[in-house]
């Protein structure tokens, strides 16, 4: 799977031109490769470079954090340019999920409503130093874009991560201006709500809606790009009635089993991982909205016995249901309703 050469290029250029030169060499990427802002690279050959990027810095690694602090809105073209002329922070955020995958195809990005709280997640995991450091460097990526957009003073409740340290926190607490943990379910940046509501620096409402619509066109001849959105949506809507089967699902969606196994690996996806996606995007709505008692809760998300909804809800959230419910905000009247949560940001 491969990502943008943008992110490759600036981390280069955040290094000392020897050890960039090394780097390079030991990944086997060109800078010719990188000059081409169209290029692509493939993602483990990104993070090896991080890794080797990083290396001479150690402990005190910081070149991820240069590197999200090098990037502006137009560097990312039409992208950049639709946050910025976003009329507030929630307009910046609209459709980001699908839209950031012009540039990056690997990651998993989402923004989840927790009423006082939305979490802006990365929920695919990292298997190395460089994978790591790349997730860390794209929530701050992120984070530096809008406050291109909105404004240095915007600073999250905090930040999270699901793997262990990679190096000092110095660097990573300088840009994100927050307390930063690790150990966590999901990687997230937490805004307080009230800062979705905040507007950019130079909101244009009729010109975000302008290119939305040029990004949107964009993105609509890549069918790939909805088939992982397709069957989050069928599973989570189905999920009362049971996990449905592979079989099932690429039937409703019209294509062969086989097919649709091989481009969801295609995607980085496999089915199982969706369906896990959907069940917790549900189960952690359904459980902090309070509607539902926790047993029709473990039934709505297609678990038979409610101690294994327990466990699997334990590993979403670090905590069980009964107490995540007790600490969780409540959500806003009448979001959900049949609908889930995937199911309505992806149809978006």
């Amino acid at each position: 799977m491969e990502i943008s050469s943008l992110f490759s290029a600036k981390a280069v250029a955040q290094a000392d031109p020897q050890v960039a030169d090394r780097a390079l060499a030991r990944v086997g990427i060109t800078r010719e490769a990188l000059a081409d802002p169209a290029s692509t690279v493939d993602v483990s050959q990104h993070h090896a470079l991080f890794g080797a990027l990083a290396e001479p810095e150690r402990p005190d690694i910081g070149i991820h954090m240069r590197t999200s602090a090098s990037m502006r809105c137009e560097d990312f073209g039409t992208l950049g340019l639709t946050m910025r002329s976003a009329p507030d922070l929630r307009g910046a955020l609209t459709r980001l999920d699908r839209y950031v995958r012009l540039f990056n195809r690997y990651s998993v990005f989402a923004l989840s409503d927790f009423g006082s709280e939305w979490w802006w997640t990365n929920s695919r995991g990292a298997d190395s130093d460089g994978a790591r450091l790349s997730h860390e460097a794209g929530l701050g990526t992120f984070l530096t874009l809008w406050r291109d957009a909105n404004g240095e003073d915007l600073t999250p409740a905090r930040v999270q991560f699901m793997h262990q340290p990679v190096g000092s926190l110095a660097p990573l607490e300088a840009l994100f201006r927050c307390p930063v943990t690790f150990g966590a379910e999901i990687d997230a940046i937490v805004l307080r709500s009230e800062d979705l509501d905040r507007p950019n620096r130079v909101g244009d409402r009729h010109i975000w809606e302008f290119l939305r619509g040029h990004l949107e066109e964009s993105i609509a001849g890549t069918e790939e790009d909805h088939l992982d959105r397709d069957v989050l949506v069928y599973v989570a809507d189905t999920l009362s009635e049971g996990v449905p089967r592979l079989e099932d699902v690429a039937r409703h969606l019209g294509i062969g089993s086989r097919t649709l196994q091989r481009r969801l690996s295609d995607l980085g996806h496999s089915y199982q991982s969706l369906v896990d996606e959907a069940r917790r995007e549900v189960a952690l709505r359904l459980v902090a909205e309070g509607r539902q008692s926790l047993v029709e809760v473990a039934f709505l998300t297609g678990f038979a016995e409610q101690s294994s909804f327990t466990r699997a809800f334990r590993r979403w959230s670090g905590t069980t249901p009964r107490k995540y419910r007790e600490t969780s905000s409540r959500m806003p009247a009448g979001v959900l309703g049949q609908a889930t949560l995937a199911g309505q940001r992806l149809r978006a």
